[in-house]
């Protein structure tokens, strides 16, 4: 196999599966930007949808591409509940983002020992029958269907998401909200209930991630949370922590880094990659993209 075959495989899988990346931090970004909290529960979250897409598929014999439309609303309806259960007493103490951050990491403990009690220690793996199943050969390697159709699901979400952020009035809501809470409130913005659904679309998009994680992941497991909220974290600070969209970038640039480790130096692929997070948070500690993105 010619080494211009390697390099080409490597960026077509890397930028397939960065796709895929770019959606799993989606949520997490959001999240960020609208309450300035960051989730460490959201690999957990991505856990249960994963779990979800499981038994649906076990038990009703739903395919994922039903899963995933209903995946988001479950999932919105539980960012509702955390919001208002949580949120607004944390806003409210003296040191929200510290406060913040050990609520969700009680949290986080707490979906990990029920998920634990509930599904047990095994490890359950989707057929990639249940989603595009069989493989095609690209410059000589065989690679599975899923592949292509995590691609195009996430395309589909991350569009869907943009036309939110920047084409309708809530979206710019939030936007102004990211950017200058005081000042998207000086406009007429409703803080509270802005928040409220882009928090809530937050929860709905990890849903969605973790219904198609498994392919990725290999199979679904109630301590694969911290692993997925390490690498969604390291995504987000690869594009810009705040900024939604720019999460593409973060997603697609680890995804094609990660998969060259993974061709060229596959037992040091994740420790390089996390070595190159440590980079950028020292040379370029706002992202890629850190303050591209500040006028609506």
């Amino acid at each position: 196999m010619s080494s211009i075959s390697l390099f080409s495989y490597a960026i077509i899988v890397g930028i397939m599966l960065g796709l895929y990346y770019a959606l799993m931090g989606l949520g997490l970004n959001i999240v960020f930007g609208v309450v300035r909290m960051i989730n460490v529960a959201h690999g957990d979250l991505i856990m249960l949808g994963s779990y979800l897409a499981y038994y649906l598929l076990v038990y009703f014999g739903v395919k994922d591409e039903i899963s995933l439309i209903i995946s988001f609303p479950m999932f919105f309806l539980l960012g509702i509940a955390i919001y208002f259960a949580f949120v607004p007493k944390l806003q409210s103490s003296n040191d929200p983002e510290m406060n913040s951050f050990v609520l969700f990491f009680g949290l986080s403990l707490a979906i990990e020992a029920i998920s634990f009690i509930i599904f047990g220690s095994f490890y359950h793996a989707l057929p990639s029958s249940a989603l595009w199943g069989g493989s095609f050969s690209l410059f000589g390697f065989g690679t599975p269907h899923t592949y292509i159709a995590l691609a195009i699901i996430s395309s589909i979400v991350l569009f869907i998401t943009y036309i939110y952020l920047n084409k309708t009035r809530l979206g710019k809501s939030v936007r102004a909200l990211i950017q200058n809470r005081d000042q998207a409130v000086s406009f007429g913005i409703n803080p509270t209930l802005t928040a409220l659904i882009a928090f809530a679309f937050g929860f709905g998009v990890a849903g969605m991630a973790g219904t198609i994680g498994p392919y990725v992941f290999g199979s679904v497991y109630p301590s694969m949370g911290d692993f997925i909220t390490v690498i969604a974290f390291t995504i987000v600070v690869i594009g810009a922590l705040g900024n939604p969209l720019s999460t593409i970038i973060g997603g697609l640039v680890f995804g094609v880094f990660y998969q060259f480790l993974e061709v060229y130096l596959p037992g040091l692929s994740l420790a390089i990659t996390f070595f190159i997070l440590l980079a950028i948070i020292v040379v370029r500690p706002g992202g890629i993209l850190g303050g591209a993105q500040r006028e609506v």
